[in-house]
């Protein structure tokens, strides 16, 4: 619990102001169209085996 406790209170120190919070927000957007980037590429990849063992 003691662990939970300090994730907390880093993450309040972390966030404590509104520029801080704007460039964390920054960053999530920017791994979160990372991530769905490489999901889509995934995606289409896999659509493409699919249709060359046909």
């Amino acid at each position: 619990m003691e662990g939970f406790e300090s994730l907390i209170a880093i993450l309040d120190f972390t966030l404590d102001t509104k520029r801080k919070r704007h460039i964390v927000g920054g960053i999530l957007l920017s791994v979160s169209m990372l991530f769905g980037g490489l999901a889509l590429t995934a995606m289409t990849l896999r659509t493409e085996e699919n249709k060359n063992e046909e």
